[in-house]
């Protein structure tokens, strides 16, 4: 006398395969549900590459101006001063940091120049704290140059910017 299905081997193994299918796809739903979209995927590159160009002209005007710039970390106080190039007058600065691989990380401060030309800001105390790396852009008020350059923070030594160009 055979034995029942359901007492058989085969049957049960038959049936793991589709329902292995149906907890892998469950798996996959709840990750994609969790981290959603990838924000480093760009829509259009046309635009993006017309924009990078745009950035190269104005780090090319940085190098042509000579400009930069001493950077020095005391604490949470980030100082910024000329190193070369300083115009006659000194206007507000945007710097941003962009964090190498997270963008929530991202900030930016604008900073105004002291009465000794110096110009600081105050670091997040994350930023201050726990080791990064970043790039960090600084441009004009009037966004005529860019100077942009990666850098370990926090940062216990004092550094020299200059524009530089990749690939270019």
């Amino acid at each position: 006398m055979e034995k029942p299905w359901y007492k058989q081997f085969w049957p049960w193994f038959l049936m793991c395969i589709p329902f292995s299918v149906v907890i892998a796809m469950i798996i996959t739903l709840s990750v994609a549900s969790n981290y959603g979209d990838n924000p480093m995927v760009v829509d259009n590159y046309y635009k993006k590459g017309r924009g990078i160009n745009a950035e190269v002209e104005k780090v090319q005007e940085a190098q042509r101006r000579g400009i930069s710039f001493r950077f020095k970390q005391q604490g949470q106080t980030l100082i910024l001063a000329y190193e070369t190039g300083a115009p006659k007058e000194l206007t507000a600065l945007n710097v941003r940091f962009y964090h190498t691989t997270l963008a929530d990380k991202d900030f930016s401060l604008v900073l105004t120049a002291d009465a000794e030309g110096l110009f600081r800001g105050e670091l997040p105390a994350e930023v201050a704290e726990q080791d990064g790396k970043w790039t960090v852009t600084i441009t004009p008020f009037d966004d005529s140059w860019r100077l942009s350059q990666q850098l370990q923070l926090p940062s216990y030594r004092e550094l020299v910017l200059e524009p530089l160009t990749y690939g270019v």
